[in-house]
Formats: C-alpha cells, structure tokens, sequence
C-alpha cells in the first residue's frame, strides 16, 4: 500500500478526547487508503505527550503496589510452561526459575533443566520481557518519555484504557521498542501488555493477556499469562498458556549471586509454591 503522509496535532489531554480528535482525522482520510491497512500500533500525535496518561500509569503502578515492590530486596518466581519470543511470536518453552533484583532492575531466567532446547529462556530479551510482563507499569513508575492515550479495548467484560509509549531502552538492551498497555478502569491493573521485539526482527511484536491477580508481599502480581493475536500483527504463533508456580521475597542473595549459573547458595533453590488462595 503506497504510503501517505498524515500529520496529527496536539488535542487536549484525555482519552474522550483523543478519541474524538483521531475520529475526525481519520474521516478525512479516503476509504480507499483504509482497506487493508490495520496497524498493529496506534496513530500518536506530535508533541510532548499526555500529561494525563503519564498520570495514568502512575497511578497504576501505585495500584499494582508500588511501594511495596521498593522495599523488596529479591525474589523469586518459578513458572511451568515458560515460552521464549522468536521473530514469528512466542515459542513454545519449558519450566523456568527467575530471580529479580528491584534495587538495580536485574532479571535473570534459567530453565529447570540442561535441556538445550531451553536456552533461549536464558537471553537477555527472554529475561527483560518476562520482567515487563510480571511488572507491567511497576517497571515504568519513574518513565519520564512520551506517553499517550490510544483507543481503549474491551478484554473479558472490562473496559481498559489504552496507553503507548516508546520503551527506550528497548527489551534486551536494544535502542528501543514500542509499547502498548491496556489498564481496567476499575482496579488499574494490566491486563493485556503488547510489545515489538526489534531484537529479533523489526517486524516481531508479542501480545499477551494478563489474568489471575493476586496481591502477594505487597505488589499486585498476574499469575496467569496467555499469548494473544490481534489486528496487524504479523506471523503470529498459536496460542500459548503458561502460569507463575512458585514465588517468595527477600532472601538475602547479591547480585553477584546471579551472573553465574548453577546460581549459588540462597538464590539456588526453586522459588516456593504459591500460597494457597
């Protein structure tokens, strides 16, 4: 489809709004120039960004319990079917433990076994977007870039606002990737998290749903995680499920404890299973 240059100004603050002014741009646009051209990322104005939708996020990493993620020193989560991103969306993985470091934001994954067919589980872009998923806006609380309202979503009855963002520096430290969180209106929490993997291939993108929330030592965390599809998303996988099996806090290991594997003394065993509900 030949490209066409489009130019969005600044409306006020708010997602109404920002949905009012988009709407009217777009009916400006010919149908033809809409026939086949769902983008998987949201049209964003120029500008500084949403001072509201910075807000926001704000005020949804101090619902998923902001404060309570800061004064945790590691932890610790187990999973049972943790998949690993491949240009072409998620593939399918293994067990995996991971240990999380709040003070500095290290993320370290390892599969439970040797099995070779597990190593992806253990690179830096594998770690960093498991870490997004678990974290979701507590891992942006301090993210001063741009932030924008996009179009809100309806995911399983609950009306979700929408925001993107450029996430610089991007998932396993390339320059960056965009962003796109999808927050309930009730209780502020992440439900659906999509993301570009320019790691991988400028095209990749992953989107997961997020579900079984549970407030453990003070931080709201999603227990439950499955991939999802959506409009522009380019070779996406089947479907994948996969849950958090264990997890416990502050044991005391250093970051030096994670930069080799086996990892050594505290961080060594597997994280404890989940409490009952």
């Amino acid at each position: 489809m030949p490209s066409m240059p489009l130019r969005f100004t600044q409306p006020a603050d708010g997602p109404a709004v920002w949905r009012r002014h988009l709407l009217g741009q777009m009916l400006a646009w010919p149908l033809a120039a809409l026939a086949g051209c769902a983008a998987p990322w949201p049209a964003v104005p120029a500008g500084p960004g949403s001072s509201s939708a910075r807000a926001r996020l704000r005020e949804s990493a101090e619902a998923h319990g902001l404060a309570g993620w800061r004064v945790l020193r590691d932890v610790s989560l187990g999973f049972d079917h943790l998949p690993w991103p491949a240009a072409r969306g998620l593939q399918p993985g293994g067990a995996a433990q991971m240990r999380l470091l709040p003070a500095d934001g290290t993320a370290v994954l390892h599969a439970d076994s040797h099995d070779p067919a597990s190593a992806p589980l253990t690179t830096p872009l594998a770690a960093s977007l498991h870490r997004l998923l678990l974290l979701g806006p507590l891992a942006l609380a301090d993210f001063d870039g741009l932030v924008n309202w996009a179009e809100p979503v309806t995911l399983e009855g609950q009306r979700c606002d929408h925001l993107h963002l450029p996430l610089a520096p991007g998932l396993g430290g390339m320059v960056a990737d965009r962003l796109s969180l999808f927050i309930d209106r009730e209780q502020l929490w992440l439900r659906r998290l999509q993301v570009s993997l320019t790691g991988l291939d400028r095209s990749a993108i992953v989107t997961v749903d997020l579900a079984g929330h549970r407030r453990l030592h003070g931080v709201v965390w999603p227990l439950r995680f499955a991939s999802a599809g959506g409009p522009g998303l380019v070779g996406a996988a089947p479907p994948l499920a996969w849950r958090v099996t264990g997890l416990d806090v502050d044991r005391g290991y250093p970051p030096e404890a994670l930069r080799s594997w086996p990892w050594p003394g505290r961080a060594s065993a597997p994280a404890a299973p989940l409490p009952a509900d």
